[in-house]
């Protein structure tokens, strides 16, 4: 027979309590009341099921919210575990509003939650994804010239060229990068055009050539370059033979950086002073600022991983919390890098599939919700 935790008290809390109860705050509750069921593990699989109509930005931000919490609370959160250490987190709806139930082996949490409404949660931005090129190589970052008839590929050896052909890309060139350091692990590099040559910036090394004809010629070197190519104010630098960015003014190296917001080493989403940021529990390492097509501000898209599928997703930040402003973008594989891109409004996107092994490289844009 299961033992139900956590019962009556909390349905009449529910009742009383007026306010919107935001999603840091109640997957914080909830993770707590599952650490609570599964005292001597360190290692949980969940499982999530939405039997109500919530939006889906906001049960996405649940779902990487209560992940996120469970981490902090010392659980190893896993796509697949033991069936002893297997939870099942429903989100279901009776009279009383919205109930989140935890289910675990022999137990299970009972946690009402006021949630925000419909209004509040309503995504405004949509994301488009525009796949652009798939091949077995890496691809660190690419480049469309020409109103997007030609493209320029940085890989860890090589930069390659190609023409746009009946629809397809056809290859015009390329030419290998003699670097003056070895490539770091997990390699990740930029490539961009400005002052009429074509640079590319990996750990270690800096290349300078031109587009046309094809040319590069590589230097050790470790110059501050834009982070995004239509915004100069923000100039970093690769940390000596590491795939981390430092830049003035920040504390410690970090992987990305948007909006203000800094992916930190140590896992979290922080601000230049390194003070943490609300509504980022669950992003993963990887940010990108873009111009917002549908507004004056600036969206950050943000990663984030766990279970069987990575996602990104666009975010407002104001007063200092980040809000999702569009509904998750499920993906086929981890991805390896998002950059902003050369162009208004648009971000560069590389996953490997989990498939195919295959390096996928994509434009993510931002259109008006309807």
């Amino acid at each position: 027979m299961l033992r139900v935790a956590f019962a009556l008290s909390f349905w009449l809390a529910a009742a009383v309590c007026a306010s919107a109860q935001p999603v840091p705050e109640i997957a914080s509750q909830l993770a707590s009341r599952i650490f609570s069921l599964l005292p001597h593990r360190t290692t949980v699989s969940l499982e999530f099921q939405t039997l109500t109509a919530l939006p889906q930005a906001t049960a996405s931000s649940f779902r990487g919210a209560l992940e996120e919490e469970l981490r902090k609370a010392g659980l190893e959160v896993v796509a697949a575990a033991p069936p002893e250490s297997r939870v099942r987190v429903t989100i279901s709806e009776n009279l009383r509003g919205l109930l989140l139930a935890a289910e675990a082996p022999g137990a299970v949490a009972l946690l009402p939650w006021n949630a925000p409404s419909s209004s509040e949660s309503k995504p405004r931005l949509r994301m488009v994804k525009t796949p652009i090129l798939e091949q077995t190589d890496p691809v660190l970052d690419f480049l469309l010239l020409d109103s997007g008839t030609s493209l320029l590929v940085l890989s860890p050896a090589r930069i390659s060229s190609y023409r746009l052909a009946d629809g397809k890309w056809t290859p015009t060139g390329s030419v290998q990068l003699v670097l003056a350091r070895p490539m770091t692990r997990d390699a990740r590099g930029r490539i961009d055009t400005s002052a009429g040559a074509l640079h590319a910036y990996v750990p270690g090394s800096i290349c300078t050539g031109t587009v046309q004809p094809l040319k590069m010629t590589c230097a050790a070197g470790n110059d501050a370059w834009p982070l995004n190519p239509r915004n100069t104010a923000f100039p970093v630098r690769w940390v000596n033979d590491r795939n981390l960015l430092e830049a003035e003014g920040v504390r410690g190296p970090f992987y990305s950086a948007a909006g203000g917001l800094l992916a930190s080493v140590d896992g979290r989403i922080v601000d230049r002073a390194g003070e943490p940021a609300a509504g980022t529990d669950g992003w993963g390492s990887d940010l990108a600022g873009v111009e917002n097509s549908c507004g004056s501000s600036t969206v950050i898209l943000a990663t984030r991983s766990g279970g069987a599928q990575d996602q990104v997703q666009a975010y407002d930040v104001a007063n200092g919390q980040a809000v999702p402003a569009s509904d998750p973008l499920y993906l086929a594989g981890p991805v390896t890098a998002l950059w902003p891109a050369e162009a208004d409004a648009q971000a560069t996107l590389v996953i490997r599939n989990s498939k195919t092994g295959n390096y996928e490289a994509s434009r993510l844009g931002l259109a008006c919700a309807e």
